[in-house]
């Protein structure tokens, strides 16, 4: 089978993400008879292929201003004899490409909404979190579209969950030497890294928790405003340097990751590599590939409404070998789809069932 890549490369982290196990696993990719080749717009073996597997990120500034025509180009891909499969590679298990729908086969996204029918229904800012500050705060996105479009159902049927954007290089150096591979496509420099530092090293701090809360959407921002005013006169909450960062989060017993444009942070995979427990907002609600986040396995939740925030951090710092316990699986199940053994095969065989469905 013949994959086409329509995109435009390592431009941002989530595309970045996207493509990364691509390159990585490209080998054995072959040995199940997967030929990927990544392929610019203009090239003029696009449509000769079995799959043409667009990246979002490729239409991402004229898809709203342009979206007949962009309509009209992807048909006509589809027409050309591939078939066309979307790889949605926005943030958030919201926010469907919703007029991409009728004219693709198949719609992939990194994470989605276990309850699929919720697509059929309008969500307060594309996002179920927003929708969810919105109704119990009264957040509102003042002067921001505040909905997000429907899809039929009939088109139900073509989502499916692709990957998400742990799988990627996430160690201290890792957005550098992606950069780099940005600009030089070399092969080597896209290489997953081993654990960082063992969950039951010595660990002197208590909590970490560290992010900004700069989003230009209200809903977006408050769980973040919230939790720092929430932690403020007991934790420092402003970014570090990246060194200083990772750094950190090896002294770190327990790590606080909320939400931002999406539910999935970058920050959960740094935390897998470096061994604290991870500590997240419930994602119950969501399905992705590979499963990182299975409640008091891999994560500890706290509810979306913060009420119990406190609590469960106390809880963590307490119960050490619970603690240690969700720290050591978190990290080895994030180690398997990575850099394990048995990664490459992992990811091959999940690919050529998501474009083969």
């Amino acid at each position: 089978m013949r994959v086409n890549v329509l995109t435009p490369g390592f431009t941002t982290s989530n595309g970045a993400a996207f493509l990364f196990p691509l390159v990585v696993h490209k080998n054995a990719l072959r040995d199940l008879s997967i030929d990927v080749r990544l392929r610019s717009r203009s090239a003029r073996d696009l449509t000769d292929c079995d799959v043409l597997a667009i990246d979002s990120k490729e239409f991402r500034s004229e898809w709203g201003d342009q979206q007949s025509e962009t309509g009209d180009l992807i048909s006509s891909y589809r027409h050309a004899g591939a078939k066309i499969v979307w790889f949605d590679t926005t943030d958030s298990t919201g926010t469907l490409q919703a007029p991409v729908l009728p004219v693709v086969d198949k719609y992939l996204k990194a994470q989605l909404l276990a309850d699929r029918t919720r697509y059929t229904e309008r969500v307060y800012g594309g996002r179920v979190h927003s929708e969810f500050y919105n109704r119990t705060a009264g957040i509102a996105d003042d002067g921001m579209p505040a909905v997000d479009e429907t899809i039929s159902k009939d088109d139900l049927s073509k989502l499916g969950v692709s990957w998400n954007s742990g799988l990627a290089d996430y160690s201290t150096f890792g957005p550098l030497r992606m950069g780099l591979y940005r600009r030089l496509a070399l092969a080597r420099l896209l290489q997953y890294p081993g654990a960082i530092e063992a969950p039951r090293s010595p660990r002197p701090n208590n909590l970490s928790a560290r992010f900004g809360a700069g989003y230009n959407r209200a809903t977006v921002r408050y769980q973040r405003e919230k939790i720092r005013e929430l932690l403020s006169r007991e934790f420092d909450t402003q970014k570090l340097g990246r060194k200083g960062y990772i750094k950190e989060l090896r002294r770190t017993k327990v790590v606080l990751s909320p939400f931002g444009w999406g539910e999935i942070t970058l920050k959960d995979f740094e935390v897998f590599l470096t061994g604290g427990m991870l500590l997240k907002p419930s994602m119950d609600h969501m399905q992705t590939w590979p499963n990182f986040y299975e409640k008091h396995v891999t994560y500890l939740p706290h509810g979306w409404d913060l009420s119990d925030l406190k609590e469960r951090i106390e809880w963590a710092i307490e119960n050490v070998s619970d603690r240690q316990a969700m720290a050591e699986e978190g990290q080895r199940r994030y180690i398997e789809h990575t850099s394990g053994p048995d990664a490459a095969e992992k990811f091959s065989k999940h690919l050529s069932e998501v474009l083969q469905t």
